[in-house]
């Protein structure tokens, strides 16, 4: 028991140099995410301790922060795990800035591009339809329960709304809505446009 107590303050003392060795690699991109989330949640302090606040408390942070630092997380995964049903594949190509929002249910395809900058929230799907994947453009926000599946391209500056079922590509600066979906506005007009 003692001896366990003992390496985990071994472990704890060493904490922030494994977390310096795990960003290393990836330190700009987990920058841009640290301060998409400081942004939204209008946190303070620096970055590690952000990093750390994030880690302790965010579940959807802690399952993106894995994601980032790939097959050497298991250095960290004690401190807790991430969300089961996240499903973010390391294959995926996740840009930089993506916040997710109580993003249970979220799943993201093994050959998908996601811009930088976007949001997700829960239950959206993001998947593959016979060997093609999404290409989702930058600064897209995608809300609750939407689908985009198949060989589509979401442009940039989008809003997928909930619920939207979308297997078109959608040009940029759009706000798409409904089963199957069509653009409600584009460049902030209304046109209410078939895919």
């Amino acid at each position: 028991m003692f001896e366990k107590l003992f390496l985990t303050f071994n472990y704890l003392r060493f904490f922030p140099h494994i977390l310096v060795f795990l960003v290393s690699s990836k330190k700009d991109v987990i920058r841009e995410d640290l301060d998409a989330y400081k942004r939204e949640y209008g946190m303070r302090g620096g970055a590690v301790a952000t990093l750390v606040k994030l880690l302790a408390h965010n579940d959807s942070y802690r399952s993106l922060f894995y994601y980032r630092v790939g097959k050497v997380k298991w250095l960290i995964q004690w401190l807790g795990k991430g969300m089961d049903n996240l499903r973010l594949p390391l294959t995926a190509e996740i840009g930089s800035g993506l916040l997710l929002f109580h993003a249970y249910g979220t799943i993201f395809s093994s050959m998908c591009v996601v811009g930088k900058g976007c949001r997700v929230v829960h239950n959206v799907t993001i998947g593959d339809k016979k060997d093609k994947a999404p290409v989702i453009g930058d600064y897209v926000e995608i809300l609750p329960n939407a689908v985009i599946a198949g060989d589509v391209h979401v442009g940039n500056h989008c809003v997928i709304g909930p619920g939207a079922v979308v297997y078109k590509s959608v040009p940029d600066n759009c706000v798409v809505v409904g089963n199957p979906a069509y653009i409600l506005k584009k460049d902030g007009i209304i046109v209410n446009q078939k895919l």
